[in-house]
């Protein structure tokens, strides 16, 4: 292992060994909860950031709130892209470091960062084109319309910074840390809030015009690409225990096969999640207009707490589940998926448990001209859809263990299955009333939930990973 390290300019450092240790030894649901509960709550502040962004766009009149929810749903797409890589990524690296190859992870970690500045531009340049027709496939109009192709086409060109911030606090989780991502991402968040208030309503002071609703895509984009900076500073510190440096030199570890091999699974998986999301705010636009499509700014950004969350205790379970499965630990795998699921299911229905009893004066908050319709179509949402989101929390989480031991096929077998049954329920409902087709999505994200729990616990895993190939 020395050598390996030698080779490839990584010494040999009791603090990485610790980092390792304490990974992979001792209590599995206290590691989880010790790793995940950090993370959980840096991907929530993350989504407490959009609803302060939404409150403030909401100032702006319902419209502007509308408009900044479709170009959201659909960003949502990229996003998926890229943090599916960076979760594949940190799977390589805990299996990695599991099998304590050191060297061979610092070589990969760095040929990762290098290869997503090239993913994140091509990403952004594609997702881009096609603003206009996705924002039409919602069915909006006039000003809502326009906004949404202006914030979105800003939000997909923003994809690179986005791209290299997801990688590079992936490269710290992988190693075991969690003050330092934690770090950046509350810095990302509340340098976006100060760029929000700024670019939305203008600083007369410093000459700065109000930008209006499509100001909140630039600050978002703005903000990431600082903190995408300040984290590659911290990796790139001689001091640190992976040292990356990005250098122009040739790289000659392969990842490209590896982090897309990985990755489209789960990009197929949160996918479909997003679907889900897409058509249900094309169906309210349809019913409802403006007024329900406001409502669901405001609340499916509330459900965002609960699955960025989620992502949290997911990526505990990863990293556990990676190394515990390169030394033929599949207990420990195994129980590292239960308890992220179980915690991501209690930390998501406490966060539901609040809304539900804040929805109504959030709603007005949120969008202070919200006339009655604003406000029931809201309330409806709350209180019967959003019962989903934790057992929809509960799946993302154990789905993390399965994907840190390299098994992605597992997953997405079971929700290929799952969603094709809720589609077929959501068809068979489709001339009900929303209360109705919100059921179903209860019951669909119950039974996913099950079905993720059960793979988890039964299915079948690998006796051990070969991670030098």
């Amino acid at each position: 292992m020395n050598a390996a390290n030698r080779q490839e300019g990584l010494p040999s450092t009791p603090a990485l060994t610790r980092a390792v240790d304490s990974m992979s030894q001792g209590s599995v649901g206290l590691t989880v909860l010790r790793t995940g509960l950090p993370l959980a709550i840096a991907m929530a502040s993350h989504a407490m950031i959009n609803l302060v962004d939404l409150a403030l766009v909401g100032q702006l009149g319902k419209e502007a709130a509308a408009a900044a929810h479709i170009a959201s749903v659909v960003n949502f797409v990229p996003m998926i892209v890229g943090n599916s890589i960076s979760v594949a990524a940190m799977a390589v690296l805990s299996q990695q470091l599991g099998a304590g190859e050191q060297g061979r992870a610092k070589a990969f970690a760095r040929a990762s960062l290098r290869w997503m500045f090239v993913a994140g531009a091509v990403v952004s340049v594609l997702s881009a084109l096609p603003a206009a027709i996705c924002v039409d496939s919602i069915g909006s109009e006039g000003s809502v319309r326009s906004d949404a192709i202006h914030y979105l086409v800003v939000s997909n060109l923003g994809c690179l910074p986005m791209f290299v911030l997801m990688q590079a606090t992936a490269v710290m989780r992988a190693a075991g840390e969690t003050a330092a991502p934690l770090f950046v991402l509350l810095f990302a968040n509340g340098l976006n809030l100060v760029l929000d208030v700024v670019l939305l309503f203008g600083w007369e002071a410093a000459g700065i015009p109000a930008i209006g609703v499509t100001g909140a895509a630039y600050a978002t984009v703005a903000s990431r690409a600082v903190a995408a900076v300040v984290a590659l500073w911290w990796l790139h510190r001689p001091q640190h225990r992976f040292g990356v440096h990005i250098t122009i030199a040739k790289e000659r570890t392969p990842v490209a096969a590896r982090l897309l091999h990985g990755a489209w699974p789960q990009v197929v998986q949160i996918g479909l999640r997003a679907a889900v999301v897409w058509g249900i705010t094309a169906m309210v636009q349809r019913r409802l207009g403006d007024d329900g499509t406001a409502a669901l700014a405001v609340t499916t950004r509330l459900d965002t707490l609960v699955l960025f969350s989620a992502l949290g205790f997911a990526s505990a379970a990863t990293t556990v589940a990676g190394r515990a499965v390169a030394s033929g630990e599949i207990r420990r795998a195994r129980a590292a998926g239960l308890h992220a699921g179980l915690q991501a299911f209690l930390f998501g229905s406490a966060v539901v448990f609040a809304f539900q009893q804040t929805a109504e004066p959030m709603l007005r908050a949120f969008v202070p001209a919200a006339g009655p319709p604003v406000v029931a179509a809201g309330m409806l949402y709350v209180s019967v859809a959003a019962v989903a989101q934790p057992f929809a929390a509960c799946a993302l989480g154990a789905m993390g263990a399965p994907h840190g031991a390299g098994r992605m096929l597992g997953p997405l077998a079971v929700d290929l299955v799952g969603f094709a049954a809720l589609l077929v329920s959501l068809l068979c409902a489709a001339q009900l009333e929303l209360a109705s087709i919100y059921l179903v999505l209860v019951g669909g994200a119950a039974a996913l939930a099950l079905l993720h729990l059960t793979l988890v616990a039964a299915g079948s895993w690998p006796l051990r990973r070969t991670v030098t190939d």
